[in-house]
């Protein structure tokens, strides 16, 4: 009898880590509907509710889906902390730009806080904002873009927290007709998953064509090559959290590997500098000899991955103030 009540516990556990989310649709567009996937942990709510995971999938932001927005493992880390996990889809380049990416974002957080929060008994004060790569650079967006701000921002090979950088918008040179051609091309149908991926993928080509001709900026903000240049470069601006971090932003806890030939790790550099200026909490990992989604291999997962659910959980446990940074942050800062 024991060892039945064992298996049918062990059952019901497997269960309900098994099962899949519930997706609502947040917004939507014209006949786009734009959706989220939620997933609940198996252990009651707290009393104060659920802290939420709210994550941003990469993908250069032409590519990727809702469900891609964590691994597994990531996802079965925060749901057996008590956290609710929420998985975001949003409109992709190029048919959407960085204004229209930035706010579906908005509108699916302010969906969260306002609408989930009947549904599902969570605590909308107690958010950690997570992406890996594009995603990641929607994250620290996030930092100061959100509102109210969240309470944690944790960025994996961040892409991009610095628009400005002359590799990515270099405002000497004229836009090539032919990549506005590919551009309007490319723009429809507006989507929210893309799942295509690989060197053969026409929207990864456009972006690698953007970024060589120093045109990705560009390319993020306006298909118009008639837009001044001024004016590309104060969205730009606008849009780079390492021009925009305040007293304000959230402790944030940044991580990149040493070997990314996606996103040059001096990005995360960068933002943890301004971060360290602005006495904000950070933590700034740089993963000697890592590649870009380093979080994939199994082997950097005790060192290098769950630290960041560490972090998040510290700053999570209270809505109350700010905690003491510890010995390990105050480590990691540079």
């Amino acid at each position: 009898m024991l060892n039945k009540s064992i298996f049918l516990l062990f059952c019901a556990v497997y269960l309900a880590a098994a099962a899949g989310p519930t997706t609502y649709t947040f917004k939507t567009v014209g006949a786009l509907q734009i959706q989220l996937d939620v997933y609940t942990p198996s252990a009651s709510a707290p009393a104060t509710g659920y802290p939420v995971f709210f994550t941003i999938h990469g993908g250069a932001y032409v590519e990727g889906s809702k469900s891609g927005g964590v691994t597994k493992q990531e996802r079965t880390e925060a749901l057996n902390r008590g956290w609710v996990v929420i998985s975001i889809a949003y409109r992709l380049m190029p048919g959407a730009v960085l204004d229209d990416i930035l706010e579906d974002v908005q509108d699916a957080y302010h969906w969260v806080r306002t609408e989930l929060v009947k549904i599902t008994p969570i605590n909308p004060d107690l958010i950690t904002v997570f992406g890996k790569s594009a995603g990641g650079g929607l994250a620290v967006l996030g930092g100061y873009k959100l509102s109210p701000r969240p309470r944690v921002v944790v960025g994996f090979f961040s892409g991009l927290t610095n628009w400005t950088d002359p590799k990515i918008y270099n405002p000497n040179t004229p836009v090539d007709p032919l990549l506005v051609a590919a551009a309007n091309k490319l723009s429809v149908p507006v989507v929210t998953e893309y799942t295509r991926t690989g060197n053969t993928d026409p929207k990864i080509l456009l972006m690698y064509a953007a970024e060589k001709a120093g045109k990705a900026g560009w390319l993020a903000v306006t298909h118009d090559p008639s837009i001044p240049n001024e004016k590309v470069m104060a969205k730009l601006r606008d849009f780079s959290a390492t021009e925009n971090v305040d007293a304000n932003y959230p402790p944030t806890y940044l991580a990149h590997g040493t070997a990314d030939t996606v996103v040059p790790y001096l990005q995360s550099i960068q933002l943890a500098d301004q971060l360290k200026q602005k006495n904000i909490p950070y933590v700034l990992d740089l993963v000697p000899g890592a590649g870009h989604s380093f979080d994939n291999n199994p082997d950097l997962w005790e060192q290098h991955v769950l630290p960041a659910f560490e972090f998040a959980q510290k700053y999570m446990q209270s809505s109350e103030g700010t905690p003491e940074m510890s010995f390990f942050e105050k480590l990691f800062q540079v």
